[in-house]
């Protein structure tokens, strides 16, 4: 079975061990000596009796692994002398918290590009070399003990794919009923969540207010009439700047004296700063404003980003030619920024300024919690996950199971399919 805990192996392999070897990245980070590269050759050989389960002839198998004794965690001596702990009581503790079940389970990946052999554990590449590359001897201090680790995934994986060969059914029912839920792929609807976080919950309804869902209501439907006007006849710098403080007075940005700053000043203030020189062109110039955007090499700047932030994080005001005109389109559908977002478009709606929202109808349920948030394993950072999901699920916010609140969430939650797992 999948969850075979013993090992026959000399040394042992113990979940501490697994750990050690890929949070220090010192495989990765030197290349292998022939000891150790024979063992990763090895090893590959031994995923090769698993089904190709994606391209570049990508094999993945999941591993129980005991977390072993408080013996296989540490010394106390070591764990005292780094300051962790004082006592033998805060040792054990320390070790429970860090390992609370006695196995835990990793998922073990190879791959192959052209002549070069990647190899993972729980999607963090733990090494990668080409065969074509001359082996030199390996005289590192940690090779032993690396090659011990090494030897243990060999045997499990021989272990595994042989009772995968013998019963793929009953392999693939027990990795289903035994895997645990912070290593699987679910959603939630967004509402759901916030019921169970309670009065710690973002209630992006409660912030954007009944009256403003009316208003955002109301601009999502005249936007979807046939008849309504996408298309400003003209355009300046001082139009656009205009524009972005509308969006910024309806967020409150501005307070004081500064509410006096010019539109310009606020966009200096607000936007990404990148502008390609936006600033620099003739205010209320259209031709000025034309021959920048068709001229300037802007695209390789960031203009269009009002509201600065990281790579998913920030406020979008786009401007494109369009029928011999200017369209305004406004992007910000992260959950850091939605309300933000929503309070633009209304804003920008009520001074009768035509635009369009990207992913609008997402944004809305965003806003009432009627869309689904998606639930990665905990060895995936929740951000940029959309490939994990089906199109038609239109999940753009992600989060690792909370596992303060996991019984909760896991009963409301739907949850995919476990991929089977083949024998060759």
């Amino acid at each position: 079975m999948a969850g075979s805990t013993q090992s026959l192996s000399r040394m042992p392999l113990f979940a501490p061990g697994i750990d050690q070897l890929t949070e220090s990245g010192s495989l990765n980070a030197n290349a292998p000596g022939q000891e150790i590269r024979n063992r990763l050759v090895g090893l590959y050989t031994a995923m090769g009796k698993i089904g190709v389960q994606g391209d570049d002839d990508f094999r993945a198998i999941w591993l129980e692994i005991p977390r072993g004794g408080i013996r296989n965690f540490g010394k106390f001596v070591d764990y005292k002398k780094s300051g962790e702990v004082e006592t033998r009581e805060e040792f054990k503790q320390l070790w429970e918290s860090n390992y609370p079940e006695k196995t835990k389970w990793y998922k073990l990946s190879t791959a192959t590009y052209k002549d070069e052999l990647f190899f993972y554990i729980n999607s963090n590449l733990l090494c990668s070399f080409s065969t074509k590359d001359p082996m030199d001897k390996d005289e590192s201090d940690w090779t032993m003990e690396v090659c011990d680790i090494l030897d243990g995934l060999l045997e499990r994986v021989n272990n595994e794919t042989e009772r995968l060969e013998r019963d793929p059914g009953d392999w693939n029912a027990y990795l289903k009923k035994n895997l645990p839920y912070h290593l699987r792929l679910g959603k939630i609807k967004r509402f759901d969540y916030w019921n169970i976080l309670g009065t710690d919950a973002m209630r992006f309804d409660k912030m954007v207010g009944k009256t403003g869902i009316r208003k955002l209501k109301r601009y999502m439907d005249e936007s979807d009439l046939p008849g309504y006007n996408m298309i400003l006849p003209g355009m300046t710098a001082n139009d656009f700047f205009r524009y972005c403080e509308i969006g910024y007075e309806a967020n409150g940005y501005f307070t004081g004296e500064r509410r006096n700053l010019s539109a310009r000043e606020k966009y200096t203030a607000m936007a990404d700063g990148r502008d390609s020189g936006l600033r620099e062109i003739p205010g209320d110039c259209e031709q000025a404003f034309r021959d920048w955007y068709h001229g300037s090499g802007w695209s390789i700047g960031h203009p269009w980003e009002i509201c600065r932030g990281g790579n998913s994080t920030h406020i979008s005001l786009y401007v494109t030619p369009k029928d011999n005109g200017w369209k305004l389109t406004l992007a910000g559908s992260s959950a850091a920024r939605v309300v933000e977002t929503v309070k633009i478009a209304i804003s920008l709606h009520e001074h009768a300024i035509p635009f369009e929202v990207r992913d609008k109808r997402d944004i809305m349920n965003m806003i009432l919690g009627t869309d689904m948030i998606g639930i990665v394993p905990e060895f995936i950072t929740p951000r940029y996950c959309h490939s994990l999901f089906l199109k038609e699920d239109h999940i753009r916010d992600f989060m690792n199971l909370d596992l303060e609140l996991k019984e909760q969430i896991i009963q409301a939650a739907a949850w995919y399919p476990q991929e089977e797992v083949q024998p060759a």
